[in-house]
């Protein structure tokens, strides 16, 4: 029998990568009681994490200036989600993420970066030394587009079931392909964990899949076959799309990330973390 997704009792404020004007809902994970057999362990756990994962948060670092603050604290272990106010290392700012990590540090965190790698959307992680103190932070890849709810598309039930549709193979293709190639799986993919790249006259041009935090992401056993992996994401994805809180869309628009921290969801750095890890 398949596992269904229970809902958790902690609201994430939003997805990682959208500003504050966007409320997420609930996260998802498995049923720790009710899983395939493929299905293994949190990706943040002891036996899927080596020493130099371990070492994530270890480095400081040198040249990150935060800029636009995106989001406040949101769940257990995000801080805080900020732009860049310079470029990184050959990155350009408005392409960089800066997600403020909740101390102390454990095998969660480790475990989020371990899967950013995995699908390619690390750039760095570290401590940042600002107002005395010493901040962990995951600096990753902005992935372009917005969330469905913010599209205007999804102001119109008829063209909020035809976006759905058209997401949904390129979504299932990136969650088996994790699966199968990289025995990572992650469960949360709800709408509110999507990020769609629509043209001018809203037709797709891209879709990823966002939010690899705790809990939601699991490592898959190497016997996994893609067919499996496929009824599984069939039967989740009705289940995460039909049980999907809308939140308000009159007058919706699409939001883009502010540049170098400018704008109206720009706020001032004001930090209460604790002064180590």
């Amino acid at each position: 029998m398949y596992p269904s997704i229970h809902v958790l009792l902690i609201i994430h404020a939003l997805s990682i990568f959208i500003p504050a004007s966007y409320a997420a809902p609930i996260p998802h994970s498995l049923s720790h009681e009710q899983t395939d057999a493929w299905i293994g362990d949190d990706y943040g756990s002891d036996s899927n994490l080596n020493t130099n994962d371990k070492q994530a948060f270890v480095q400081t670092l040198e040249g990150v200036e935060l800029g636009g603050r995106l989001s406040g604290n949101g769940g257990g272990y995000n801080a805080g989600i900020y732009v860049l106010s310079k470029d990184y290392k050959g990155h350009e700012a408005s392409q960089v993420i800066a997600k403020c990590m909740q101390t102390p540090i454990d095998v969660k965190a480790w475990g989020e970066v371990k899967a950013l790698k995995t699908v390619g959307y690390f750039i760095d992680s570290g401590l940042l030394l600002k107002d005395n103190a010493r901040i962990p932070v995951i600096l990753m890849k902005r992935i372009p587009g917005v969330v469905p709810p913010l599209t205007r598309r999804w102001k119109s039930e008829k063209e909020r079931a035809k976006l759905l549709e058209e997401i949904k193979p390129k979504v299932k293709a990136e969650i088996v392909g994790w699966a199968v190639r990289n025995k990572m799986l992650l469960t949360d993919f709800h709408p509110g964990n999507i990020h769609v790249d629509l043209t001018e006259e809203d037709t797709v041009k891209s879709v990823n899949v966002l939010d690899f935090g705790y809990p939601g992401v699991y490592v898959v056993k190497p016997t996994v076959k893609e067919d499996e992996v496929g009824k599984w994401f069939e039967e989740q994805w009705s289940e995460l799309v039909e049980g999907f809180q809308l939140p308000s869309t009159q007058g919706a628009t699409e939001k883009k990330i502010p540049h170098q921290g400018s704008g109206k969801n720009s706020q001032p750095l004001r930090w209460t973390l604790p002064s180590s890890t």
